[in-house]
């Protein structure tokens, strides 16, 4: 007895060394350009249907040599389409108004300024030029103006934007911004956009600010920067129905960030309430409001939109149908490949692991991994992507699911393993100090 407290001792680094890649339950091989320092790698559906923590925990990229290699997971990906319409700018012309040179005044649109003193004389002003700019075709906000002068006169001034629908109602949109062109041939300097918050209107007015330069602006585009999600995969469920209630069960913890209704007819229509949560103990957790629908359309068929919601990994999903239906509909759930960037550190190939019940987190901050991510003197990213046609190499199938009931058990057992090994430690120890007491004095 006295070598169990030694051998359990001499066992605990073991438990506690970093698990190798044979301990994971899914394997998938990349494919990597030889010479490249820094690869980006879109996690695949194996990986999600793979992993047993939602954060991520327990993924792990490894050299030939069986050593992970420092990674890092990006922001998720997106993409800015812009949206560039050119119109010509209309000049307003400059109008000369008799005023009194008075104390009474007058105020008549944003140009001009009518002040009176009784019995004075009257004064003659002209109010600055500007330009009148239609916004039609452009079905989208305005975020930046970018504007045109034929002339090389360098000049500096200043602008003022203003919107309206009716020509009667003007709004600032922007104030004093500068405009310049300096310079020559390749020290000219040009600064022609005006930034605007994301304006919706009819009608743009741009005025000069104070005394305008000797150059006459002619066009204007109209810039508009959308940033929609990258490509969204999707994974369709059939679920338990109850009622007007019907239960769904994640294949895996995908980044769900849309969501779809799918009757099962091609003429339904069908509205519900979803929530999701991360296992049976947990509480639902409201997502969204949203319809679905499958109509027969004489171009076709017309299927319902995607549903955007906050992302989640849960795994468990509910239903609520507003209506009996006269079938369960399907759940759609929609999700965007996560990127991760990793070193190639060591000899490949490199190996792709995931799923392990206690593997602690790895992951380490985009900066601590790509170079001055986030700034244009950031290192570039060779792409990387794990080898198609070839099956993941994995344990036996999981059943029940970690978030499943039931799926418990198994940290209660290991739990009272512990218990008892630890209980045997002690008693071994109590007896060897009773002995120790019991022995005659030398």
């Amino acid at each position: 007895m006295k070598t169990l407290p030694w051998l359990l001792m001499a066992m605990a680094p073991l438990a506690l060394a970093a698990p190798a890649a044979e301990d994971f339950d899914v394997r998938l091989a990349i494919e990597a350009p030889a010479d490249a320092s820094l690869l980006q790698l879109n996690l695949p559906a194996d990986v999600y249907r793979a992993v047993r923590h939602a954060d991520l925990r327990d993924v792990r990229i490894f050299n030939a040599a069986g050593e992970a290699v420092p990674m890092a997971r990006l922001p998720r990906p997106t993409e800015t389409q812009a949206l560039r319409v050119e119109r010509p700018l209309v000049a307003l012309p400059a109008r000369a108004a008799a005023v009194r040179d008075g104390v009474t005044v007058h105020a008549s649109g944003a140009a001009s300024v009518r002040v009176e003193v009784e019995g004075a004389a009257p004064v003659t002003t002209t109010a600055l030029p500007g330009y009148l700019l239609e916004v039609k075709d452009f079905d989208a906000a305005i975020d930046a103006l970018t504007l045109v002068w034929p002339e090389s006169t360098p000049f500096e001034a200043a602008v003022s934007v203003q919107a309206s629908d009716d020509l009667q109602q003007w709004r600032s949109v922007a104030h004093r911004t500068a405009l310049l062109s300096l310079g020559e041939g390749e020290a000219r300097i040009v600064q022609d956009r005006v930034a605007l918050p994301s304006v919706r209107a009819r009608y743009l007015r741009i005025d000069w600010v104070g005394t305008p330069p000797p150059v006459s602006l002619q066009r204007a585009v109209l810039l508009n920067h959308r940033r929609t999600a990258a490509a969204r995969e999707w994974v369709e469920l059939s679920g338990q129905a109850d009622g007007k209630i019907i239960d769904f069960t994640s294949p895996g913890l995908f980044p769900v960030d849309a969501l779809r209704l799918v009757p099962v007819s091609d003429s339904d229509v069908i509205s519900a309430r979803v929530a999701s949560r991360a296992a049976v103990s947990g509480r639902w957790q409201w997502c969204a409001r949203t319809v679905g629908y499958r109509l027969q359309q004489a171009g076709g068929l017309d299927e319902g939109e995607a549903t955007t919601i906050a992302l989640s990994r849960d795994p468990l999903w509910r239903v609520t149908l507003d209506a009996d239906a006269a079938e369960a509909p399907r759940l759609a759930l929609g999700w965007t490949p996560e990127s991760v960037a990793f070193v190639a550190r060591g000899a490949g190939p490199y190996t792709l692991a995931v799923g392990h019940a206690s593997a602690p987190s790895v992951w380490q901050a985009p900066g601590q991994v790509v170079p001055g991510f986030g700034t244009d003197r950031a290192a570039t990213l060779a792409a990387a992507r794990v080898r198609s046609g070839e099956a993941p190499v994995a344990a036996a199938p999981r059943e029940p699911a970690p978030w499943q009931a039931g799926s418990h058990w198994w940290l209660w057992g290991a739990l009272l393993l512990g218990v008892g090994v630890l209980g045997a430690m002690a008693r071994g120890l109590w007896r060897e100090m009773a002995g120790s007491r019991d022995l005659p004095p030398e």
